[in-house]
């Protein structure tokens, strides 16, 4: 019986191949966009799975609030935080501490390589489940200097295979400037590609306990560290949040460390990658919003596809309705022809899922390549998602949407009355057409929503790319400082002999040095205090040190008073010392303008500081974040970065000669540099490949929808030829039969658009929310949007239209 359903499916498929090219077309393009959606989610929500226990691991983030103001939402915090609640708190099984300093330069026989690195307490290898291969992972990371490898270093710096990794354990690394060697105590596999922390390099936080003393492990008073902590089998968050607000009460009375009021929350180890708001972030990070709206774009192209299916199925009940009555007149059950239906669904899914696999396979390598992220198949049964439950939900998703698509129209047909099909007086049912009208305004109501999301994000990005940042970023050069340079006597001559030098030729027409450049988070300072003011409330600044050359070399206006001099020093021995504001931070303290502000003074850290100039207001990171306050301070040292403004076009050029200058005043360095402008765009990098992504899948889904209705006018003017004919011959011309047969869909797609529309608006109106520079939304977008929708329904349904109205009527009618 069932090789029988197949051998008829078969047979019908091959008998009606425009049917199932169509629907085999839609199936396997949406199958293959949702597996290759599903992949990327999976990957998403699979961060940080593979740690032993990750349900109970929590990280504790830092809010602080100055005057009622939230100033500071943050994953850093103050180091003695996390012992302090595994003292207090009997919820918390274990804790660990880590900080980031970045990039290390480990040094071997005169050759450095760079690593990203962090300290990390004795805890850290047991706590979260980064194997070790060799070493102890209790005694790794305990004593100070000590230092262990990823795989990958093993075999770059030591060309060491795994047989070989015991061996490494003792052997002695340098690293940066410090003179003191680095102990190898471990070789750890490499970081898993779906692990919020990166790092490659791992040292002994106690390392930093020696070079600045115990306040790395007691001190409540500069908020440096990252804490992570395990609750005990049991415990539940949210009852020890609610105690926190007592713990910053007891370790925090009077705002003693910087006038602030410190809150503490717990952030779930599992929603740090995808849900993360916070400053100072250490870990990798992405848009929740972004892969849950994928993850909505793969169903509306399953569900699109499948509507098809049902849609083209249902219109060619009159060519089946014979069939039928003549299988019931022969004996055959409406549950046989059910099955029947069924099995040509069934069938058709099946060919499309393999084909589907096929041309995902295809191109998942371009697909990882533009997201920059290991997409593959194991993702569907390894850890992603909850381990193999998303294999189980693909699977699930596919027999459920094979059994629902081909309900219906094995329903709809298996239930003809044989005595009135073949006497000819079956008729279309007014409730299946009903459907099907249904179906399509659901299917133009997703394309219209993706349609004004895909347009909305390019505005959005094309806002971001053209908007006046208040700097001039375009052909700068930065260089990273010296860092393999001692300071010295020298240093300051060094420094502005360099920039001196580079002046000199025509290619450069400015160089300056700073601490930070843009699109990198600022370090805070609190408690600034103006003097004079009769009200004694602290503000927060951001500072960026920089040199007497900065604002020139990026552009910036200067609004009143002076720039720094080279005599401008930042040294503590000064009584009173010199900064420069921006607008922001000038309003802050209470100034009305920037010549106010110049020639007053504020307090900082127990000093002095005389305020020589304003600039104007700049966006030091990405149109995500508000305009800062900050306070510019002389910055006269070897590290940090050197900003070079390039006169000439001829980048190869420039960049090989202020490489040769920084090699001749900087010997023994490494030339790393990056470009201005590219780097602050990399902010944007996330949402550019979301942009990217979501447009095709989008843009996917609609040539579907547009494939369905391409079917469906096929079959619906096909069985109106002999109506065609009739108005020709009375005289009708082409463009009314054209408008004639086009209007019935047309007014479907403007029913869609007015449901879409709303449904748009709030999506788009809650993506935008993560951006505090934002394009406005306007009515003329959705109107773009839906004219859009308009004209591809139209030019699907008028090819076929065209080419009915072009017939001979002779040649339709002759059989009447």
């Amino acid at each position: 019986m069932v090789s029988n359903y197949i051998k008829i499916a078969l047979r019908n498929m091959w008998k009606n191949k425009a049917f199932t090219f169509v629907n085999l077309t839609g199936l396997v393009v949406g199958i293959t966009a949702c597996l290759l959606i599903l992949q990327y989610v999976s990957f998403e929500l699979s961060f940080d799975q593979f740690h032993s226990d990750s349900d109970r691991i929590y990280r504790v983030a830092n809010d602080r609030f100055q005057q009622g103001k939230l100033i500071q939402h943050g994953t850093i915090t103050y180091p003695a935080v996390a012992p302090a609640l595994a003292k207090d708190y009997n919820e918390v099984e274990s804790y660990t501490t880590i900080s980031n300093p970045g990039t290390f330069k480990l040094r071997k026989d005169q050759k450095i390589y760079e690593e990203k690195g962090l300290y990390a307490d004795a805890g850290f290898l047991t706590f979260f489940t980064f194997p070790l291969v060799a070493g102890d992972p209790e005694t790794a990371l305990k004593a100070p200097n000590s230092i262990v490898l990823s795989e990958s270093n093993a075999k770059r710096i030591f060309n060491a295979g795994p047989s070989q990794y015991p061996a490494l354990i003792g052997k002695t690394l340098l690293i940066d400037l410090d003179t003191a060697p680095y102990q190898i105590t471990g070789i750890m596999k490499d970081i898993p590609a779906n692990s919020h922390l990166k790092f490659s390099v791992l040292m002994s936080y106690q390392t930093l306990a020696r070079s600045w003393g115990d306040w790395v492990n007691t001190s409540w008073e500069s908020s440096d560290m990252w804490h992570y902590i395990k609750l005990r089998e049991g415990a539940e968050a949210a009852a020890l949040e609610n105690k926190l607000p007592a713990f910053s009460d007891r370790y925090f009375k009077g705002d003693k460390v910087s006038g602030s009021v410190e809150k503490f929350h717990l952030q779930p180890l599992n929603k740090a990658h995808l849900y993360s708001d916070y400053e100072y972030e250490i870990g990798q990070v992405n848009n929740g919003k972004a892969v849950w709206t994928m993850l909505i774009i793969a169903a509306f192209i399953l569900l699109i596809a499948w509507i098809n299916y049902i849609n083209l199925s249902t219109a060619r009940s009159l060519e089946r309705a014979r069939e039928v009555g003549v299988r019931k007149v022969a004996g055959a059950t409406s549950g046989q022809l059910t099955l029947q239906f069924l099995s040509e669904s069934v069938l058709l899914n099946a060919f499309a899922f393999v084909l589907a696999i096929v041309l995902a396979l295809l191109f998942q390598p371009y697909l990882n390549q533009l997201i920059e992220k290991p997409l593959s198949f194991d993702l569907l049964t390894g850890q992603g998602f909850g381990g193999s439950a998303m294999a189980w939900i693909l699977a699930l998703v596919f027999v459920s949407g094979t059994l629902l698509s081909g309900f219906y129209p094995a329903f709809a047909l298996s239930g003809f009355r044989a005595i009135s099909v073949l006497k000819g007086s079956f008729k279309r049912s007014a409730n299946g057409i009903w459907v099907r009208q249904s179906l399509v305004v659901f299917q133009y109501t997703a394309s219209m929503v993706l349609i004004v999301g895909t347009f909305i994000v390019f505005k959005q990005l094309e806002f971001m790319r053209k908007e006046n940042l208040g700097f001039n970023m375009e052909q700068v050069l930065v260089v990273r400082g010296p860092e393999l340079t001692r300071w010295d006597s020298t240093s300051i001559d060094r420094i502005n002999s360099f920039k001196t030098e580079l002046r000199r030729y025509p290619q450069v027409q400015a160089a300056s040095s700073s601490a930070n450049v843009f699109g990198n988070r600022l370090s805070r300072s609190f408690n600034i205090m103006r003097v004079g003011a009769t009200e004694g409330k602290g503000v927060t600044f951001s500072r960026m040190p920089v040199d007497a050359d900065f604002f020139e070399t990026y552009r910036i206006k200067m609004l009143a008073g002076r720039n720094f001099l080279p005599t401008d020093s930042n040294q503590d021995s000064q009584k009173v010392k010199n900064a420069i504001l921006n607008l922001s931070a000038a309003k802050l303290l209470g100034f009305n303008n920037a010549e106010e502000a110049t020639g007053q003074k504020f307090s900082l850290n127990g000093k002095e500081w005389e305020i020589v100039g304003v600039v104007s207001d700049f966006h030091q990171q990405s149109l995500k974040h508000a305009i800062e306050p900050i306070v510019f301070a002389p910055f006269y040292t070897l590290s940090g970065f050197f900003s070079v403004k390039m006169a000439s076009s001829d980048v190869e050029k420039t960049v090989n000669l202020v490489r040769q200058k920084y090699q001749d005043f900087f010997p023994g360095n490494r030339f790393d540099y990056f470009f201005m402008d590219q780097k602050f765009n990399e902010q944007y990098k996330d949402d550019r490949i979301f942009g990217q992504v979501s447009s095709f899948f989008s843009l996917l889904a609609v040539l579907i929808a547009s494939l369905g209705i391409f079917g469906l006018s096929s079959y619906t003017i096909a069985q109106r030829t002999k109506e065609i004919g009739v108005r020709k011959v009375l005289g009708a011309t082409v463009g009314s039969i054209v408008a004639l047969l086009s209007q019935d869909f047309i007014k479907l797609v403007i029913i869609a658009i007015a449901i879409g529309s709303p449904i748009a608006w709030y999506g788009v109106s809650h993506w935008l929310d993560d951006f505090a520079y934002k394009i406005e939304i306007s009515w003329w977008m959705f109107a773009v949007a839906g004219i859009a929708a308009i004209i591809i329904a139209f030019a699907t349904v008028s090819s076929q239209a065209i080419k009915a109205a072009l017939m001979n009527p002779a040649k339709v009618l002759k059989g009447e």
